[in-house]
């Protein structure tokens, strides 16, 4: 009876002691186990926009050359000076006075029907008065200048017996010439030709003052 008592009261002590540590662990006293964060996602790095550089004057006279090439009116006219506009001289000697310029806003259009004066021709002396269409065909892309034998900045290697004064007329300017040596043996290079771009320096950009048609002269 007695070891019957005794292990009665063994159990209840251990029923007693499991209840009190059950409590202990639902009880407000209970430190709660901490939440872990979620991880921090960083934002892709931003990629740098390059800076855009300034053409030079060989790429704008390649852009200028193509729109000369294609007749693209509205790329010609985004390269010309815009305080000088643009000069065009049918020979290397430029003539001042009867050189005809064009400002940007005034350039014709190559099926316009005005006569214009653009000086006189070599040797007879006689006025050239032609259309902005025919005197491109005749004295701007007479050849097609986009593939010259040569291209030389800042070097004019076309000369006849004119006095070429293209630094004088723009002093610090660059030239690109689009050259060919010439066209037929038995000229002997007396047929060569050459279109002379003049490109100005404003700020970063470069813009075109002259269209300047170079060839043999008497």
């Amino acid at each position: 009876m007695k070891k019957m008592l005794a292990q009665f009261m063994l159990l209840f002590i251990f029923v007693v002691a499991s209840a009190a540590c059950s409590a202990g662990h639902d009880g407000e006293g209970t430190s709660a186990l901490p939440l872990s964060s979620p991880p921090v996602v960083q934002p892709p790095a931003a990629t740098p926009t390059p800076e855009l550089q300034p053409a030079t004057a060989k790429q704008t006279a390649e852009a200028i050359i193509t729109a000369l090439k294609n007749k693209d009116h509205q790329a010609l006219v985004s390269y010309i000076h815009p305080d000088k506009g643009v000069l065009f001289s049918p020979y290397a000697h430029i003539d001042t006075a009867s050189a005809k310029v064009f400002n940007a806003d005034e350039l014709p259009q190559l099926d316009d029907s005005t006569v214009y004066y653009w000086g006189d021709y070599d040797g007879s002396g006689e006025a050239i008065s032609l259309t902005y269409g025919r005197y491109y065909d005749k004295f701007v892309y007479d050849q097609d200048f986009a593939a010259a034998e040569t291209v030389n900045i800042d070097t004019i290697v076309g000369k006849g017996n004119s006095l070429i004064n293209i630094e004088e007329v723009f002093p610090g300017s660059t030239t690109v010439e689009y050259h060919f040596s010439g066209f037929d043996p038995q000229y002997e290079g007396m047929d060569w030709e050459s279109l002379i771009l003049v490109l100005e320096l404003d700020g970063s950009d470069w813009h075109l003052s002259a269209i300047v048609h170079s060839s043999w002269t008497i």
